[in-house]
């Protein structure tokens, strides 16, 4: 299984850009108000300071997964130890995305629909193409399908432009403060900061080394440049009072579309790709998930048959956190911020390539 650095690049993008678009932007507002676009301004700077360690890791073991270099840099017990949180996270994340996916489909399109069927029809489908087609299949989709994402993000931007009202912005810093800007950056950071798991794609491209971290690099850039845009124009179309109370403000304002009488109703185009973006999102998950356990047990070319597994396991976490019906704010800042960030994507990393780099000097 191979995939372009170009595949890798749209594969990032769908990742990073459909779900911040949708459950990150509440949150942030919520804090820090009309100041929400510094704190991704922020985020987006250190989100690609986490992706180039991770980068950087990996270029030192190019043909292996972090499951393979963490054994080879920890010895084979302390490897194993050390990616239980990494598999434990694709798990949570799956069940996640698939919770945001039913509520989102049952407010906006299904309203009777029962959750099971929503859930395991999104599941069949990754299932299938994880199973038949693996990274080859997700990276081919990702190429296809996230010129058309720019091109609607473009028209969903012009088209609400005559809805912006640039006051909203205002005063700049003057209600919030650094700490306060810096907390509100925290949740995009922890979405924008998946990329680290460019540690289990790494080997998977034509030629990993200097343009893979690139490729890597100008994803997450982009991503934050698009997610920077999408907070503004949610500050200026609503303000920050109305903004940090919607559950999904940006497909809101994709809703006032309305030019010359005809133009409207653009949120159909906007749900579909992100149901791509989710679809895609899942997939490299789903995929991840069954290679790095295959890889953790010492089972690697069986990693098709665990697919069996992984999925059924999370349709159960799936519908555990429905029926739980957890606030998203708490899952966001609870878990994801307190404990997946600050451990799996920054502090993992960066002891791994400060042993590994310990250890190449020693030699």
């Amino acid at each position: 299984m191979k995939i372009s650095n170009r595949q890798l690049f749209w594969m990032i993008i769908m990742m990073e850009i459909g779900i911040n678009l949708l459950i990150t932007m509440t949150a942030t507002i919520r804090s820090t108000k009309q100041d929400a676009w510094i704190s991704y301004i922020l985020a987006g700077i250190m989100a690609l300071v986490i992706t180039y360690i991770a980068a950087r890791l990996s270029s030192r073991y190019p043909k292996q997964t972090l499951i393979e270099f963490s054994a080879a840099i920890l010895g084979k017990w302390g490897g194993r130890l050390i990616v239980i949180p990494f598999i434990l996270q694709w798990f949570w994340v799956m069940s996640l995305i698939l919770r945001d996916e039913y509520l989102f489909i049952r407010l906006n399109v299904l309203y009777k629909t029962p959750d099971w069927i929503v859930i395991g029809t999104m599941i069949g489908v990754v299932l299938y193409t994880v199973y038949h087609g693996g990274l080859e299949a997700i990276g081919r989709v990702s190429e296809l399908w996230g010129p058309i994402l720019m091109i609607i993000l473009a028209l969903t931007f012009g088209l609400t432009f005559n809805n912006l009202n640039w006051p909203m912005l205002l005063p700049v810093y003057a209600d919030t403060g650094p700490a306060t800007i810096a907390g509100g950056a925290l949740a995009p950071l922890s979405l924008l900061s998946e990329a680290v798991l460019l540690m289990m794609l790494f080997p998977f491209t034509d030629h990993p080394g200097k343009e893979t971290r690139k490729a890597l690099l100008l994803a997450v850039g982009f991503s934050s440049v698009i997610l920077l845009f999408g907070v503004l124009w949610v500050l200026m179309t609503f303000g920050p009072a109305v903004g940090g109370r919607l559950q999904f403000p940006f497909f809101e304002m994709v809703k006032l579309v309305y030019l010359m009488e005809f133009i409207q109703n653009m949120d159909i185009f906007v749900m579909a790709v992100w149901l791509v973006c989710i679809f895609v999102k899942l997939s490299i998950h789903m995929f991840i998930t069954s290679y790095g356990v295959a890889q953790w047990i010492g089972k690697t070319r069986s990693w098709k048959k665990l697919i069996w597994v992984v999925a059924p396991v999370t349709f159960i976490l799936t519908m555990l956190v429905i029926k739980l019906n957890p606030p998203a704010g708490l899952l966001l800042k609870g878990v994801w911020v307190r404990y997946v960030l600050p451990i799996n994507m920054i502090a993992i990393p960066v002891f791994l390539l400060a042993v590994s780099s310990f250890r190449h000097k020693r030699r």
